[in-house]
This record gives C-alpha cells, sequence and structure tokens, in this order.
C-alpha cells in the first residue's frame, strides 16, 4: 500500500461515516456490517426503492457502496431516480469494460469487482472521501462541498447529478486551465475517451444550471480548440 493510500486509508478510519449498504446477498451484507460498523454508522439496503427511502429520510450518508444485480431492480436505476447522490462505489460482480465504463459515466465515483476483500473495499471508499480542508471549495457566494456532494449559492442549492458534480470539482480542483471533453473523461473516469458526446451533454447541462443559478457570473469559459476552464469568477 502506497503511503497516499495508507493516509488515506487512516484518515477514513478515525473519522465516523455514515456508509449505505445496497447489496440483496445476505451473506455478503452481514460481512458488511460486522466490519464497517466498527467505525461507522452503516445503513443497508436490499434494492433501489429502499435505499431511495433511506436517502430521502436520512440525506446525510457519506457514501454509497451500490451492488448492480439486485433482486427487485438494477442498481443503474439509482442514478435515474435519485440524481444528487453522495460518492457511489460500485461493488458489481460485472467485469466487462462496458458494464464499469456505463457505470462510472452515470456518476459513480469508483468500481469495485467482486470479489474483493472488506479491507480493499473500505481503502476504496477511504480514496473517495477527502479530507474536511480539501472537500470544500468557496469563491466569494458560490461554495462546493465533495464529501456532501452539495453545491450552493447565496445558500441556496444548486441540483447536480452525480457526473456534473464530478465534472465541477474536477475543473473546480484545476481551476484556470483549460481540458477538452475528451481529457475530461479521461481524468475524472481514468478511462480512454470513447463517449465524447455523453460528456458534452453533462457539461452542457451544468453550464445551463449554473448559468440558471448565476446569471451574471460565466465560471465555467469555453475557447475553440482549448476546452473548458473553471474560472472561478463569481459576483
Amino acid at each position: 500500500m502506497s503511503g497516499k493510500v495508507r493516509e488515506a486509508a487512516m484518515n477514513y478510519t478515525v473519522c465516523q461515516r455514515n456508509l449505505l449498504f445496497i447489496e440483496d446477498d445476505e451473506t455478503l451484507k452481514r460481512e458488511m456490517v460486522d466490519y464497517f460498523s466498527l467505525t461507522n454508522t452503516v445503513f443497508t439496503a436490499s434494492d433501489v426503492e429502499e435505499a431511495v427511502g433511506l436517502l430521502t429520510e436520512r440525506g446525510d450518508f457519506d457514501a454509497v457502496v451500490l451492488d448492480l444485480i439486485l433482486k427487485n431492480s438494477m442498481g443503474m436505476e439509482l442514478f435515474k431516480v435519485f440524481p444528487a447522490l453522495p460518492p457511489v462505489v460500485i461493488l458489481s460482480s460485472l467485469n466487462e469494460e462496458e458494464s464499469i465504463l456505463a457505470g462510472l459515466t452515470s456518476g459513480a465515483a469508483d468500481y469495485v469487482v467482486k470479489p474483493c476483500s472488506m479491507r480493499l473495499l473500505e481503502t476504496h471508499i477511504a480514496m473517495r472521501l477527502l479530507p474536511k480542508a480539501d472537500a470544500v471549495e468557496t469563491f466569494g457566494a458560490f461554495s462546493v462541498n465533495a464529501n456532501t456532494r452539495t453545491v450552493k449559492y447565496k445558500n441556496m442549492p444548486i441540483s447536480l447529478t452525480a457526473s456534473e458534480f464530478n465534472i465541477l470539482f474536477f475543473l473546480i480542483k484545476n481551476r484556470g486551465k483549460y481540458f477538452t471533453a475528451d481529457e475530461i473523461y479521461e481524468q475524472i473516469w481514468c478511462a480512454p475517451s470513447l463517449h465524447t458526446a455523453t460528456i458534452r451533454t453533462h457539461l452542457s447541462s451544468l453550464r445551463r444550471k449554473l448559468k440558471a443559478a448565476m446569471p451574471a457570473s460565466d465560471i465555467i469559459r469555453t475557447e475553440f480548440n482549448k476546452g473548458y476552464c473553471f474560472t472561478g469568477e463569481v459576483l
């Protein structure tokens, strides 16, 4: 384990989190609860409907671990019916490249293939939960929190999908730099870009939502042959 991974895992284990595991294999679910409840508050759901109920009722989950093949539903439905999700780590037996790319482009923060040890899963979750000092970015009245996955302008929430949030936070962390749609895809999802049209659709929707909330500001600028850039110029 590298120094950065070990440090992230340590940050994770010393801070209690609220975790939601969406899994219908009772044996695996029990293993998850036994392992993660030692240092976290753990909730479980067996299908998407039950998970949405918990997400709606509580609203304070730090991360979600999602199986894609459930008895009463498909895990991917979660991204459609509940777009404002905390970081989602997909844990699935589907190991084909198409399944992995579909999961990541839908908004998942990570994709882990079963079987997987609880220790390895814990590290994957840890790497997706930033220390508080690194999770919050503020530009005047505009703020973004990567741990709560919230975006606000003048204390009013701006509703983004998981993919839109991932793109926004990536551009914020690289303020002032231009990236093409292909580069954004490759940097965020760590895979060769095969879906430029999908990324452009996410970018267009993201810019439209930000412009609607902040008509006087143009915080994501585009330039021909250069791409997209977060300016941080909030009015």
